[in-house]
């Protein structure tokens, strides 16, 4: 007699079908997370770029408002009152201050440092602005220096690049002085700056910005009497 086969186990097309809709919806989550998480990633590592690179250019600005309107002591030409802050611009910013300072060799000089938002188109790259500090030398300290009658420092008339991809920068002058040396001349300087990153979000149109208002005390035309 034949022994009869035994039935032979497997899945149903029911069962598959039901599985292969599990598996899609679980692969589905996890890219969808895995997008959301690296896009967030991404958005951090832009906002932090952003603060570093603004950082360094804000402390650069704060230290030269604090500077405005110094008066070395060795120094025997005057400083005249209204020329230790101008504000040229308010917006886009464009600002001026002069104090005395020493060079590498330590020799004592007039400075005019100016600060200001220009244009940048590179070949084959975005056009944006950038925040440039132009730094020049006075070329007569006894009388009212400006940017007529001052050379720059590095042989450029346009200054430096101290920060990329400004969207927006405006400057105003606070609290005037009503009387003494500096009478007129703003103790306090207000800056706005709205920076955009450079990186692009995967995945994403968002474009990562961010403001930072810079509040300083213009320390010299403040103190002088």
């Amino acid at each position: 007699m034949r022994t009869p086969n035994k039935q032979q186990g497997g899945y149903t097309l029911v069962e598959l079908l039901v599985a292969l809709a599990v598996s899609s919806i679980v692969i589905a989550g996890t890219y969808a997370g895995y997008s959301f998480f690296s896009q967030q990633q991404q958005v951090l590592t832009a906002q932090t770029e952003v603060d570093r690179n603004a950082l360094r250019a804000i402390d650069l600005f704060k230290s030269d408002v604090r500077m405005a309107g110094y008066l070395d002591y060795n120094d025997i030409n005057p400083m005249t009152g209204s020329q230790a802050i101008k504000i040229l611009s308010a917006n886009p910013g464009d600002i001026i201050f002069v104090y005395d300072d020493y060079d590498n060799l330590g020799v004592l000089y007039r400075t005019l440092i100016r600060y200001y938002l220009s244009p940048y188109a590179p070949t084959g790259g975005t056009s944006r602005n950038r925040l440039m500090r132009e730094w020049r030398k006075c070329s007569n300290p006894a009388s009212f220096c400006d940017l007529a009658s001052s050379t720059p420092v590095y042989g450029s008339t346009t200054g430096e690049p101290v920060l990329d991809w400004v969207k927006t920068f405006t400057v105003q002058g606070l609290n005037a002085k009503s009387s003494g040396t500096f009478s007129g001349q703003f103790q306090t300087i207000q800056a706005y700056l709205l920076i955009q990153s450079p990186r692009k979000i995967d995945g994403s149109s968002r474009i990562v910005t961010k403001n930072f208002t810079i509040i300083t005390r213009a320390k010299n035309v403040s103190l002088v009497p």
